[in-house]
């Protein structure tokens, strides 16, 4: 079996502190989320600090989905991993695959989030965002980092809310194995994938994963709560990543990476103009290299050149409603670490991307935008338990030309066991293409009278800049309860906002001011050796101003409550998670509140359970909104009144898993 295995390789202070910073939060002082998964001061981070750091050296609020925690949930996707990471949320229009790259992920009600895959960045040059449908199959994926807050000073603009990092797995370090999956359900829901990975003798590692979804219509539960089926909303996804990393010398390793993505589907609620009985299509090819090189533990280094390509068309019968969509980024960074001294390193670096759009319908041809910058981070441990970070960014932007974000971090460690931290960053947003040059007309019909509807970006938009200032804390109060808290608060001058004009077109602005503020507070429990369970709580507040006092922001949800419950032993795995949301603020549409369609608060209920047959196979099921809530992410309604973009009702997915 081991030959074969190779054969196919070759081949193929603190609560107090924290509790009372609630009050001026104006939130309810109760938990917020963490993943169940065993706590530890020792364990080691890279997105933070963009180096390996120990998690209680890093002065800042970051939590990690495990390569443990991904297998025993038998996530579907990426989007339900990141979506259980405390002050996550991922706002789907409609189900998995209906969204056409609308949705977006929210770090603490922040939509302005630096998406990373192994370090290299994904977002979108022309809207600045990265839909969660995109990313690397979860079955290629090793761990997941999040960083919550400034993110400018290490990476420029897009981490204003903070940054998520996927990092796939490398053959490496893996043993050798082919694993096949296979799972159905609802809707004739399929899911298919296999991965192989290993070393050869001469030390190249190799990884490869193909996957393969799709769906019928999805089903939800509509304003008079009756289960409907939504019409033309059904996907086909096909994925397949490689991944090669050789060893050169002792402590040097070159690696080659490709991601290939094509994703079929519907178009079940309309978008820019393509009609609800259209099909989109979306091809992704992202390709990069990497030269990682270490002189010793504190001194070391790498080279990365990638490219990202994505393309995107619009179908239908109508030729004026077909569109083809191309976003092409290409980037490199170089990035080097010293030891100054004991207690002294030293962290700098430069980095540089293009990215070119290209789009007849929206943007009147080709438009690129591109950014060089250079960084800096000093760690000093300038006592026993004190760590002060300083951080440095200068970034020169093709339209808004030079731009510092400084950032300062304090880290005290009371024990081995706990640490406190402060930070503030100066961050900022630069406009995206589809802020700036989109220009496209989508005439509707009334009364049989037809009327233009212009979509108009805004060429003389400011980028956005701000503050934002995070306390927070990593505590053991027993040696089977973990405690982590934080707080946050932000302000953002000339906040971007998409709204109507004098002229009666969708314009995009900058209004005068931001402000968001918020907590998390989560607490994990260990029963003992086979039970563990959470309690949690977010709140987040996002309000604007332009120039009538502040409103609330939509799409934000501002009370996020959650628990769970996991048992497990050699063979059995069960879990339990309940999701209630309180108080969500929607999309207002055509000036009227748009509620009424979909519950402002609702809990959801999801089960799973796995069962392991011997040490190459297993089986599991997941029911998901077992509650069969009626709710939605997205603002928005049809003229009958119904939502736009409902969420699916209960649905179920069984699956099994075989290691060769």
């Amino acid at each position: 079996m081991e030959q074969m295995k190779k054969i196919i390789l070759e081949k193929s202070t603190l609560l107090t502190l924290l509790v009372t910073s609630g009050v001026f939060m104006g939130g309810t002082c109760v938990f917020a989320e963490e993943p169940v998964e065993r706590f530890t001061l020792g364990e080691f981070v890279v997105t933070a600090s963009r180096v390996a750091t120990n998690k209680s050296d890093t002065p800042a609020n970051i939590s990690v989905i495990t390569k443990e925690s991904i297998t025993d949930n038998n996530y579907s996707d990426a989007a339900e991993a990141i979506s259980k990471i405390p002050g996550v949320n991922v706002l789907g229009s409609g189900a998995k695959g209906t969204s056409m790259g609308q949705d977006k992920i929210l770090i603490n009600g922040d939509e302005r989030v630096l998406i990373l895959v192994d370090g290299r960045r994904v977002n979108l040059g022309s809207s600045g965002n990265y839909s969660a449908d995109w990313l690397p199959p979860v079955n290629a994926i090793e761990r997941i980092e999040v960083l919550k807050g400034a993110g400018s000073a290490l990476y420029g603009t897009d981490a204003v809310g903070g940054v998520i990092n996927i990092i796939t797995k490398k053959g490496s370090e893996l043993e050798s194995h082919v694993t096949v999956r296979a799972a159905a359900g609802s809707w004739n829901t399929e899911q298919y994938g296999i991965t192989a990975g290993g070393a050869t003798e001469n030390g190249l590692g190799i990884f490869v994963s193909a996957s393969k979804d799709r769906r019928g219509n999805y089903s939800y539960k509509d304003i008079d709560g009756d289960v409907k089926t939504m019409p033309n909303s059904g996907f086909n996804t096909d994925g397949v990543n490689l991944k090669l990393d050789q060893q050169i010398g002792k402590d040097n390793r070159i690696t080659m990476q490709f991601e290939h993505l094509n994703t079929e589907g519907g178009a079940p609620f309309g978008y820019y103009g393509i009609t609800t009985t259209d099909k989109h299509k979306r091809l992704n090819n992202n390709l990069s290299m990497r030269y990682d090189w270490k002189e010793s533990t504190d001194n070391s280094g790498y080279m990365q050149i990638y490219r990202n390509h994505h393309h995107a068309q619009f179908l239908s019968p109508d030729k004026d409603n077909k569109s083809d969509f191309i976003d092409s980024t290409w980037g490199v960074d170089l990035q080097q670490s010293f030891k100054l001294s004991e207690k002294n390193n030293l962290i700098t670096g430069i980095s540089y991307y293009k990215t070119e759009v290209n789009n007849d319908v929206m943007f009147d041809g080709k438009k690129e935008i591109d950014n060089q910058a250079m960084f800096l981070e000093d760690r000093w441990k300038f006592a026993d338990s004190w760590q002060l970070n300083t951080g440095l960014r200068f970034d020169h932007h093709s339209t808004y030309g030079s731009e510092l974000t400084p950032r300062i971090s304090l880290n005290k460690k009371l024990n081995e066991d706990t640490n406190v931290y402060l930070s503030w960053g100066k961050v900022f947003k630069a406009p995206t293409v589809q802020d700036l040059y989109w220009k496209q007309n989508m005439p509707y019909e009334y009364n049989g009278v037809w009327y233009d509807s212009w979509t108009l970006g805004n060429p003389d938009l400011k980028p956005e800049k701000g503050n934002v200032w995070t306390l927070g804390t990593n505590t053991k109060i027993s040696e089977k309860t973990n405690f982590t808290a934080s707080v946050f608060y932000s302000d953002i001058k000339d906040a971007i906002v998409w709204k109507g004009n004098s002229n009666g077109a969708y314009q995009a602005f900058n209004v005068a001011k931001e402000k968001r503020r918020g907590m998390e507070l989560s607490i994990n429990h260990y029963f003992n050796d086979n039970l563990s369970g959470y309690l949690s709580y977010t709140y987040a507040k996002s309000e604007r101003n332009d120039g009538y006092g502040y409103v609330n922001y939509d799409n934000i949800k501002p009370n996020i409550y959650r628990a769970g419950i996991k048992y497990k032993n050699e063979k059995l795995i069960l879990n339990m998670d309940l999701n209630v949301v309180n108080g969500q603020v929607l999309m207002y549409t055509n000036g009227y509140d748009s509620y009424g369609y979909a519950d402002k608060s609702y809990f959801t209920l999801d089960l799973g359970a796995q069962y392991k047959i011997n040490n190459d196979a297993k089986v599991f099921i997941k029911g998901y909104n077992l509650t069969n809530a009626r709710y939605q992410e997205y603002g928005g309604k049809y003229s009958n009144g119904e939502a736009k973009y409902p969420m699916p009702s209960r649905s179920f997915i069984v699956g099994m898993e075989y290691n060769f």
